[in-house]
C-alpha cells in the first residue's frame, strides 16, 4: 500500500495502533476476563505496548518481512496471494516478539514460563493472523487512502 518511507512510517503507525490495541485487550481478557477491569488494564498498557511493537516492526520485523515477501511474491501473482503471504512474514515475526516481551514484562518466570510462552505464542498466532487480513488490513488500508490519497505524501528532493 504504502510506495515511499513517509507513507510508510504513517501506515506502520495506523497499523500498530490498531493490531496493539486488539491484541493488548485480547491478551488481557484470555487472563483475566472480559470486565470493566481488563479494559481498563489494556488501555492503560497500550501506550506500553503500541510503542513496543512500532519499535519492534519498524527497526527489526519490516526489514526481514521485506526480504522475506521478495522471495514469495512475485509481481504478476494474485493479490490474494500477495497479501496473505505479506501478513504471513509480519504476523509471524511480531507473534514471537511481542509474545516474548509482553511474557518477560507481565509474566512470573518459573519453570512453567517456557511452555506457557509457547501456547501464547500460538494463541496470539491464531488471533493476530485472521486480524490482519480480514480486518486490521482492510481497515487501516482503507482509512490510509482516505486520509492521504495516492501521490498527497511525496519524499523530498534530493
Amino acid at each position: 500500500m504504502p510506495v515511499n518511507k513517509k507513507e510508510s512510517l504513517i501506515y506502520t503507525i495506523l497499523m500498530v495502533f490498531v493490531m496493539a490495541g486488539v491484541m493488548t485487550t485480547y491478551n488481557i481478557v484470555i487472563h483475566q476476563g472480559l470486565n470493566i477491569e481488563s479494559l481498563k488494564k489494556a488501555w492503560l498498557i497500550f501506550p506500553i505496548s503500541a510503542t513496543i511493537a512500532f519499535i519492534v516492526e519498524w527497526f527489526l520485523v519490516s526489514k526481514l518481512a521485506f526480504a522475506l515477501i521478495g522471495k514469495f511474491v512475485k509481481k504478476q501473482d494474485p493479490l490474494p496471494k500477495k497479501i496473505l503471504v505479506s501478513s504471513l512474514c509480519f504476523v509471524i515475526q511480531m507473534v514471537v516478539i511481542m509474545s516474548i516481551v509482553g511474557s518477560l514484562l507481565f509474566n512470573e518466570i518459573n519453570e512453567n514460563w517456557f511452555s506457557e510462552l509457547l501456547i501464547t505464542i500460538a494463541r496470539n498466532f491464531i488471533m493476530a493472523y485472521p486480524l490482519q487480513v480480514l480486518v486490521a488490513g482492510p481497515l487501516v488500508g482503507f482509512v490510509f487512502r482516505k486520509l492521504f490519497p495516492l501521490g498527497t505524501i511525496v519524499e523530498p528532493a534530493k
